[in-house]
């Protein structure tokens, strides 16, 4: 293999591991969750499976949506995605046995939540730039931009809100209230979009991104 297709790979791979970090480190800051995970955050609060799990399985429904909506069961560009479904559940579920801190203090609870923005920042950076295989949920919003015409963050938003919007329901239905919501949503939602384009700025002329 090539070292600037082994490079790639390994940066690409960070970009998960950094992600499932946020991720993570956003759910111990009890501050509130990003709307991507809302849906597995309050399914891990009712049932016995854990939140990697949920992930996985939300992960896994976002592959199947994009199947039924190009109507190409043998696209191998969206099956590439299942991989990546499996390692984003695995890796949450270590490192939220391996990350333990206070969440109730608040110093450490903040502390959190910003690290928590950074790294899904970056992470979602590095697997954009290597250009591999995409992440599925930002894959089902790519299908969806090109499906309906309209400008992709338009669609991100969207997206955004329905996973809230399903969570909330969800929460009300199996635990009697919402879930999972406060300000590491409207950081999640806003600030991590703002890092993440300044962040693609900065590294736009990098030798290992794909031609």
């Amino acid at each position: 293999m090539e070292k600037k297709k082994l490079w790639r790979i390994v940066i690409y791979l960070s970009g998960i591991l950094m992600v499932s970090l946020g991720i993570v480190l956003c759910k111990k800051s009890n501050l509130g969750i990003s709307p991507v995970s809302s849906i597995p955050f309050v399914l891990e609060s009712v049932t016995p499976y854990s939140f990697g799990t949920w992930t996985m399985l939300f992960h896994l429904g976002n592959i199947a949506l994009q199947l039924v909506l190009t109507k190409k069961l043998l696209d191998v560009r969206i099956w590439l995605q299942v991989p990546v479904a499996f390692l984003f559940g695995t890796v949450i579920d270590v490192l939220q046995g391996a990350i333990r801190f206070d969440g109730t203090v608040p110093v450490f609870q903040w502390a959190a939540l910003v690290f928590s923005a950074f790294f899904t920042a970056l992470g979602m950076v590095c697997m954009i730039t290597m250009d591999l295989i995409q992440n599925p949920p930002d894959g089902l919003v790519r299908r969806l931009s090109v499906m309906t015409g309209k400008e992709l963050g338009q669609v991100k938003i969207g997206y955004d809100a329905g996973c809230v919007i399903v969570s909330a329901c969800l929460s009300l239905a199996l635990a009697g209230g919402v879930k999972g919501m406060g300000p590491g949503t409207v950081v999640s939602a806003v600030f991590v979009g703002k890092m993440v384009t300044w962040m693609r700025t900065a590294v736009k002329e990098s030798p290992l991104k794909s031609p």
